[in-house]
């Protein structure tokens, strides 16, 4: 799967899918961590162990924004 970019609040981020689901999250060439989309009753929530609650939400907005 290819990387790709999205912007949050004019901080531009490559997303490179993983193979289990889950994207790791660069800033340039730091890697910030990794992102989990968590589905349960039709929602899907995104989850990060290295990012803030907020801010791995806004990212996973962006990624399926961008699969759509």
């Amino acid at each position: 799967m290819e990387p790709f970019e999205v912007n949050l609040v004019g901080q531009t981020l490559t997303i490179q899918p993983r193979l289990d689901n889950a994207y790791d999250i660069f800033d340039g060439s730091e890697k910030l961590g990794i992102v989990h989309a968590v589905s349960s009753d039709g929602q899907t929530t995104w989850t990060s162990e290295e990012l803030g609650v907020d801010y791995a939400k806004q990212i996973g907005e962006l990624i399926d924004e961008y699969k759509l």
